[in-house]
């Protein structure tokens, strides 16, 4: 039985402000003042970080958006378009990496960041937590650093049957060395509304632009940090300003609140970590080790670790794109790897072929070559960069055409490897 999620965030048409000077609508993102983003864009802007955002999909030709899109997936279609017909994803991604210094609009957290959309969420905003479960794993198999997770439920999933697959995906994106970020939930209970909450994941929840907790937002066990998230406080005539602007559906902007809009602040300070060669664990302990202590001394139930700081998370770990970063003047290169799914749909191989996300360590040629009942039934070739994450695709032979499900094993040949990469995977 398929359980349906609904987005918890609260909309607020913002008023549409004067133009100003480079992004006309930086006066009005307090929140970016709030965790101090500007002190952050000296050392880094994110580059080469990739941040997956787990949502309802996104405008890939808004104006502050356009050329900050890479490679997604619409769980929802099983295709390769997550176009965004609800507005929500699009919120949210504009906050992690909206377009900085255009002259449009407004400014981002990790503007250098590369968003990756990944669509489970339907046009009203509803979906499946098995689409969730998927979604998470495509990302972490196509070359994600981070995951955004800006969803709700109209009950905490903690606990529930149903969430098991979410909480398992959560987990597998942690063990492969992902920052997972989630929104505490707007149900204003003393718990955070994620599976996997406390082991790894950084449950995020909203302050409004004096630093004090939302009344909607979700606290207590479980709770990593906060960001801004607005007052939400629709209808007593503190509506424009209090809450947060990013870009919508339909090249527009509106001011939403929430947890949603909390969590990306975080996504992205995370990416601009990434970047340095700080990831994973490494980076979620750095976010909460960084953040501005509110509320009573040290970490507690209202604000957790406290409000994440973009200006003192990168403090020290000096300039570059991501690999070039140091920490305690050691570079680190980053690994090579091979992500791919176990199980493919016939129809989408078919089209598009068998996709991977590859690194390699040195610069050259990577090959892949797909074996099924001892015949190739697919392969491909690109040339890869050095230290920088790529897709590979396998094409399917005439044999492999000719197979309407089959089972192989996947062998990649990466560039300064002696041994070539394999994989199972099913195709069905």
């Amino acid at each position: 039985m398929r359980r349906s999620i609904v987005l918890g965030f609260l909309v607020l048409l913002a008023c549409a402000g004067p133009a100003a000077a480079a992004d006309p609508r930086r006066g009005e993102q307090w929140n970016l003042d709030l965790i101090e983003a500007d002190g952050a864009r000296g050392v880094t802007t994110g580059a080469g970080a990739v941040v997956a955002v787990i949502d309802s999909g996104v405008q890939a030709d808004h104006p502050d958006l356009a050329g900050r899109i890479g490679q997604g997936y619409d769980e929802v279609q099983d295709d390769g378009t997550p176009q965004d017909g609800d507005g929500h994803g699009t919120h949210v991604m504009g906050i992690v990496g909206a377009t900085t210094g255009n002259g449009i609009g407004v400014e981002s957290v990790a503007p250098g960041a590369t968003l990756m959309p990944i669509r489970v969420l339907g046009d009203d905003g509803a979906g499946s937590l098995d689409d969730v479960a998927r979604g998470i794993d495509y990302a972490r198999t196509h070359g994600a650093h981070v995951v955004n997770l800006s969803l709700g439920s109209e009950v905490p999933l903690v606990g529930a049957a149903e969430g098991d697959a979410v909480d398992a995906a959560i987990r597998r994106a942690l063990a492969a060395g992902i920052v997972v970020v989630a929104a505490a939930g707007n149900n204003g209970v003393p718990i955070c509304e994620q599976p996997a909450a406390g082991d790894g994941l950084l449950c995020v929840g909203a302050v409004d632009k004096r630093r004090q907790r939302s009344f909607f937002s979700s606290f207590g066990r479980g709770l990593g940090l906060v960001a801004p998230g607005g007052s939400g406080a629709t209808g007593i005539g503190m509506d424009v300003g209090e809450d947060v602007v990013s870009t919508f559906a339909g090249s527009t902007y509106r001011e939403l609140a929430g947890t949603s809009q909390a969590a990306p602040h975080v996504a992205g300070v995370a990416a601009l970590l990434v970047s340095l060669g700080v990831r994973g664990q490494a980076a979620a302990k750095r976010l909460r080790a960084t953040a501005t202590d509110l509320g009573a001394p040290g970490a507690d139930a209202q604000y957790g670790a406290g409000l994440v700081n973009a200006r003192r998370a990168v403090a020290g770990l000096g300039g570059g794109a991501m690999g070039g970063g140091t920490q305690g003047g050691t570079r680190r290169g980053l690994a090579p790897f091979l992500r791919i799914k176990r199980r493919h749909a016939a129809r989408a191989v078919r089209r598009r072929g068998i996709r991977m996300r590859v690194r390699a360590g040195q610069p050259g040629r990577a090959r892949v070559r797909v074996i099924a009942r001892g015949r190739q039934v697919a392969r491909g070739a690109r040339r890869v960069t050095a230290e920088r994450a790529a897709t590979l695709v396998a094409r399917l032979t005439a044999r492999g055409r000719r197979m309407r499900t089959f089972r192989a094993r996947v062998r990649v040949s990466l560039p300064g490897e002696r041994r070539a990469r394999v994989r199972s995977i099913r195709v069905r």
